[in-house]
């Protein structure tokens, strides 16, 4: 993805990363198709997962709930590459993590799957927690994470999920993660 207006402004392949001003997208054009879009909530996350990962991934800090200009490049990203380009998010397996990641669902022209956001990886890895009946509403909803959000809401042995826990790992493309309880 580049930046260009009479020569390269932005060059989205500089490693570790790039930032784009969302008042850049009239510019944006794309020089390559990305082998996945991955958003990521955390910022320790994402800097580990663009040092350590070269997956040919288009990796997207979200800074928890994302932005407006960040949704607006989001939206111009799934409106621009094929849908066979696969969009993943990766957060936090907590109340705030499952909101998020519903926000997307529920703003972006498509939904992302979930990346390292699964039961047993915060059974495994997480701290207990309390029930959070809040997330009956997600549970009861069209969203991937409604299970995971059934079991944070009214389950047993529940725990929280930080995702810098969790070493990076680059998706399974084409592979949806298990979300049910």
């Amino acid at each position: 993805m580049a930046v260009d207006d009479r020569g390269v402004l932005v060059d989205g392949r500089i490693k570790p990363f790039a930032s784009i001003h969302p008042e850049l997208l009239p510019l944006l054009k794309l020089s390559g198709k990305p082998s996945l879009i991955l958003t990521i909530e955390n910022y320790a996350s994402f800097n580990r997962y663009v040092r350590e990962i070269n997956d040919g991934g288009l990796i997207i800090y979200t800074g928890g709930f994302a932005s407006a200009g960040v949704i607006e490049i989001l939206r111009w990203l799934l409106n621009n590459l094929e849908p066979s380009v696969p969009f993943f998010h990766w957060g936090d397996i907590d109340p705030g993590g499952l909101r998020i990641f519903r926000y997307l669902e529920e703003t972006l022209p498509r939904a992302p799957r979930p990346h390292l956001m699964d039961k047993s990886l915060a059974a495994a890895h997480g701290k207990p927690a309390s029930r959070d009946p809040t997330l009956m509403q997600i549970s009861k909803s069209n969203s991937t994470m409604a299970g995971i959000a059934g079991w944070l809401a009214s389950g047993d042995d529940i725990k929280h999920l930080e995702q810098e826990a969790i070493d990076p790992s680059s998706p399974p493309i084409g592979v949806v993660s298990e979300t049910a309880a």
